[in-house]
C-alpha cells in the first residue's frame, strides 16, 4: 500500500490488522470447535446407534458460512438431540422386539435409555462446536464462492434440458428432508402449500413436507402411489383430495384413510393434480 500511495497505505494497514485479529480469533475458535467436536463424537458413540452417528457426521461435515448459520445449526442439533433421545425410548424397544423378540425388546430399552441421556448431551456439545465453527468463519477474511442457483436437475433419460429453477430447488429439497432419509426417491415436482409447508411428488409417491424454525425439513406424512384407493381429485376448487389405504400410524392404532391439501389458488391445485397424474402414468405396467 505504501508503494502505491498514502490512501493505499492506510487501507493496507486496515486489512493487515483485520487479518491479524481475525486469524487469532478464528484460530482459538477453530481449536475449541475441534475439541468440542471430538467430545461430541465420543458421546455419540455411546448411543451404539450407527444411523444416528452417520446423520451426525453428515451434519457436522457441512461447515457453516458464518456465525448466524452456526448458531442456527447448533440449535437445530440441540432440538434434534432431545427429540430423538425421547422418541428412542419408545422406538428402540419396538424395533428390538421385531428383530429378536423379548431379548431384543430389553436390549432396545437399554439403548433407548442410554440414548435419552447421550443424545441431548451430544446435542449440547455439538451446539457449542457449531457455534465455534461459525465464529471461525465469521472471523476469517476470505470470501467463499457461493452458488447463484441450485444444481440442474437431470431427468432419468439423461437428456440435458433448459434449466428450470423450480426443478433444481425441488430436487435439492428432496435430498435434505430429514438429513437425506428420502434421497432414494426420484424427484418429479413440488408446490408450495403455505409459508412453511410443501407438497412433493416423486416417481413413487407423495410427501407433505414442513420447514422448521431452524430450516430443517420434515416429512409429516407420505403415501406411495400403490396405496391410493381412488384417483386424486379437486374438491372445493382449490383442495386436493387423496384417498389411500388404511394405515396404522402408532402404537395407539390411529388410522389414516387419506388427506386433503388446501392450496392457495385453484390454478396451483390443478397444476399439482396434472403433475400427479403424469407421475402415476409413468409407473411401469405389469
Amino acid at each position: 500500500g505504501a508503494i502505491q500511495g498514502p490512501e493505499e497505505f492506510v487501507e493496507g494497514v486496515t486489512i493487515g490488522v483485520k487479518a491479524l485479529v481475525g486469524g487469532a480469533v478464528g484460530g482459538i475458535a477453530g481449536a475449541a470447535s475441534r475439541i468440542t467436536g471430538t467430545m461430541a463424537k465420543g458421546v455419540a458413540a455411546i448411543t451404539m446407534d450407527e444411523e444416528f452417528q452417520q446423520k451426525r457426521r453428515e451434519a457436522m461435515n457441512r461447515q457453516p458460512t458464518g456465525l448466524k448459520e452456526g448458531l442456527a445449526r447448533g440449535g437445530k442439533g440441540l432440538v434434534s438431540g432431545f427429540v430423538s433421545g425421547i422418541t428412542g425410548i419408545v422406538t428402540k424397544p419396538i424395533k428390538g422386539a421385531q428383530k429378536e423378540g423379548a431379548v431384543g425388546f430389553f436390549k432396545g430399552f437399554g439403548k433407548g435409555l442410554v440414548g435419552a441421556i447421550a443424545r441431548p448431551t451430544g446435542g449440547i456439545i455439538d451446539m457449542a462446536s457449531s457455534t465455534f465453527q461459525g465464529i471461525k468463519r465469521a472471523a476469517g477474511t476470505s470470501q467463499d464462492v457461493v452458488s447463484l442457483r441450485p444444481p440442474r436437475f437431470i431427468h432419468e433419460d439423461g437428456v440435458i434440458r433448459p434449466y428450470k429453477e423450480r426443478e433444481g430447488i425441488g430436487s435439492q429439497m428432496l435430498l435434505k428432508i430429514e438429513n437425506g432419509r428420502f434421497a432414494k426417491y426420484r424427484y418429479f415436482a413440488h408446490a408450495k402449500v403455505n409459508d412453511s409447508d410443501f407438497f412433493m411428488i416423486t416417481k413413487r409417491g407423495i410427501f407433505f413436507v414442513t420447514k422448521g424454525t431452524f430450516g430443517q425439513l420434515t416429512c409429516e406424512w407420505q403415501y406411495l402411489f400403490e396405496e391410493f384407493t381412488k384417483d386424486p381429485k379437486i374438491v372445493g376448487e382449490r383442495r386436493l383430495r387423496i384417498e389411500a389405504k388404511e394405515r396404522v400410524k402408532s402404537v395407539f392404532h390411529a388410522k389414516e384413510f387419506g388427506k386433503i391439501i388446501n392450496f392457495k389458488t385453484p390454478e396451483i391445485a390443478e397444476w399439482v393434480l396434472n403433475k400427479l397424474q403424469n407421475a402415476r402414468d409413468g409407473l411401469p405396467k405389469f
